[in-house]
């Protein structure tokens, strides 16, 4: 009833007052009403409430501190996952001057629009063209962020990663990769999975991206995460899916091969075939076959030290305990053990004799 009287129009008027309280608590009130439903979004957005919102964000000079964090929320409301609302308002949105308030709640819903935007299918570089991303890289290393903040942060920059070039380099040349070098490895299992995606994310990228992994010295903190039998199953997929996305250049690249063979790749992968968890050991498999199957021929460059660095982080014997293991679970896992056994270790293609 209250909406159908001409309250937002009246919301719209206040949320310019000369008196902060007043401004305040009309923009409140605008993002409440944003959030109700979908319906009372649209109403708001057809009744330029939410131009409300993004003007006073554009105009942060101007506005309150306590008027920019209700439009932050009000933004965040406004693209609650419900269908159909339109973007093209928000384009034009400074959400990358919320971003350095000194309120980390106030942060913390900024980058989470910040996702909400990108989910949405707003283009990364439109995002990027902002600024905000050396800000986001920067609330990573700022001690005063806390584990939310932080992770908050890693879950928008993984979002420039993996797809576009020039969206990734963006995102490792405003500082990412020695930025979640202390996070791969941190006590909050949450914040070490987030920071072990965005590592995942990069290992699947460009030539020159994993080169910038390696010489930062990322593959070691991955692979540590494979070796310690506390970090939970998430985290260590996340790891056996970065060593093993990397494992794809290894014959192609002598940096890259070297990594596994001096660096710990070859080892990670196989300690991730002990791990219980079978979407780990699949992927630790398929890592095998791309680190061996991409060599051209029997005496190709850098094969012997492979085979040599396999056998010597018990490899073989690993592949071997799966192919023998009695569990129904791991059919076509055996069938992919055998293979790469038959092929490159013939000597461990039979059962062990106890």
């Amino acid at each position: 009833m209250v909406i159908e009287a001409g309250a937002i129009p009246k919301l719209i008027r206040l949320s310019t007052s000369p008196y902060e309280d007043i401004s305040e608590d009309a923009v409140a009130a605008l993002a409440n009403i944003a959030g109700g439903s979908p319906s009372l979004r649209d109403r708001v957005e057809d009744e330029a409430g939410i131009d409300v919102f993004v003007n006073l964000l554009n105009c942060t000079r101007t506005t309150p501190t306590g008027v920019q964090r209700r439009a932050v929320y009000g933004i965040y409301n406004y693209l609650a996952p419900w269908p159909s609302n339109s973007l093209s308002v928000l384009k034009e949105t400074n959400l990358d001057e919320a971003t350095s308030e000194e309120s980390k709640e106030s942060i913390a819903t900024a980058i989470e629009c910040l996702v909400r935007i990108l989910d949405r299918g707003l283009k990364p570089s439109d995002v990027i063209e902002t600024g905000v991303i050396p800000r986001l890289v920067q609330l990573l290393v700022d001690p005063s962020s806390n584990r939310t903040l932080q992770s908050r942060a890693l879950k928008c920059t993984s979002n420039f990663l993996g797809g576009d070039d020039d969206d990734a380099n963006a995102v490792i040349h405003a500082g990412l990769l020695p930025a979640i070098l202390p996070l791969i490895e941190a006590k909050d299992q949450d914040l070490s999975r987030v920071a072990l995606h965005n590592a995942s994310k990069i290992s699947n990228g460009s030539l020159s991206q994993i080169h910038a992994f390696l010489d930062c010295g990322l593959l070691k903190p991955v692979v540590r995460v494979l070796l310690d039998d506390f970090r939970s199953a998430p985290c260590q997929l996340d790891a056996c899916w970065t060593v093993a996305r990397l494992s794809k250049r290894a014959s192609g690249d002598e940096k890259v091969r070297q990594a596994f063979t001096e660096g710990g790749g070859v080892a990670g992968l196989s300690a991730a075939l002990l791990i219980p968890d079978q979407n780990t050991k699949e992927v630790a498999v398929w890592g095998f076959n791309k680190l061996l199957g991409g060599q051209v021929s029997e005496g190709s460059q850098g094969r012997g030290p492979l085979l040599a660095a396999i056998r010597s982080s018990e490899g073989p014997q690993n592949l071997r305990a799966i192919r023998y293991s009695r569990s129904s679970e791991y059919n076509k896992l055996r069938e992919h053990c055998h293979t790469l056994l038959t092929r490159y270790f013939p000597e461990y293609s039979k059962r062990a004799r106890v």
